[in-house]
């Protein structure tokens, strides 16, 4: 006696199963990890040259306002921190180092001044015809960047 088919019962497709779906969640998290400090670095990366760029701005002003400064000067630290004051940061994120060419010496750090490098020119004698040279540093509001330049200034 031949038996009718079997009908079999119904499937129930109601999604995934858990297992499923650990599995998903872990290889998204092995993907997704890796992305994610790549952003980080790239965002850490481009806030530093941000920073750079701040910094070269403020040294090439700095630079250019010792260089206009009048013949004769002997202290330009007014003129480098307007160059800080002018992008807004603390004049004490740029220090100066001035020193002026002596002929039987060489380079000769200026008198010391109460707050730092002193004047770039000797206490007495010809101040008018020096050959100076002025060192100037720039540091960064976050600290990270840091840049010096020299220029040499003579009023000969």
């Amino acid at each position: 006696v031949p038996q009718p088919p079997r009908q079999q019962a119904p499937r129930r497709d109601g999604g995934f199963t858990f297992v499923e779906t650990v599995l998903t969640v872990v290889l998204l998290g092995i993907v997704v990890v890796p992305v994610l400090a790549a952003v980080r670095g790239a965002v850490r990366v481009s806030a530093v040259s941000e920073s750079a760029a701040q910094v070269e701005t403020v040294l090439v002003n700095a630079a250019d306002r010792v260089q206009r400064a009048p013949a004769g000067s002997c202290d330009y630290t007014v003129n480098a921190q307007a160059a800080a004051a002018a992008m807004g940061w603390d004049t004490g994120q740029i220090a100066l180092e001035q020193e002026y060419l002596d002929p039987a010496l060489g380079w000769t750090p200026g008198p010391a001044a109460p707050l730092g490098a002193g004047p770039a020119c000797p206490e007495s004698g010809d101040q008018e015809r020096l050959a100076k040279r002025i060192t100037i540093v720039v540091a960064s509001p976050d600290g990270h960047v840091r840049r010096h330049m020299e220029v040499v200034k003579s009023d000969v």
